[in-house]
């Protein structure tokens, strides 16, 4: 067999995409004997347009819940909107039988904001721009027991 051909892209099409994570997931799936993610999506609407003006995406998985993704726009912030997000997405991975959730953000998005919801910061490295730091997060969604 001759050597695979590999391409570096930053227009990656959905089905190339879809074939890696077919991958992955068939091994998980064989050495894990579980077949449990699932997407999460939590959108928020223009009423009138029903455009998608921000919300929450991630997804869940062998007792994880990730959050990939968490915007509102500036004029939709402080009122409480973001929390209710939140709480919904944590609410939906206890749902899904998730023990604990993780999320990452930069020292300029919403730290703060995530350790008022009780996320734990679990690591941190330097990233772009210069000052800014990557910042992880962890909780824990089940009761001890």
């Amino acid at each position: 067999m001759d050597s695979p051909q590999i391409v570096l892209t930053d227009t990656p099409d959905a089905s190339e995409l879809l074939a890696i994570r077919r991958g992955l997931d068939a091994f998980n799936r064989a050495a894990s004997g579980i077949d449990d993610q699932r997407p999460i999506a939590l959108l928020v609407k223009d009423p009138a347009t029903h455009d998608v003006l921000g919300g929450l995406n991630g997804r869940t998985s062998r007792g994880v819940l990730f959050v990939d993704v968490f915007f509102l726009p500036e004029s939709m912030r402080g009122n409480g909107l973001g929390s209710r997000l939140l709480q919904m997405a944590e609410d939906e991975g206890r749902r899904r039988g998730c023990r604990i959730g993780l999320l990452h953000t930069n020292s300029f998005q919403a730290p703060e904001f995530y350790k008022k919801h009780g996320w734990r910061e679990y690591g941190n490295f330097p990233s772009d721009p210069p000052g800014n730091r990557r910042i992880f997060f962890t909780k824990d969604l089940m009761p001890a027991t």
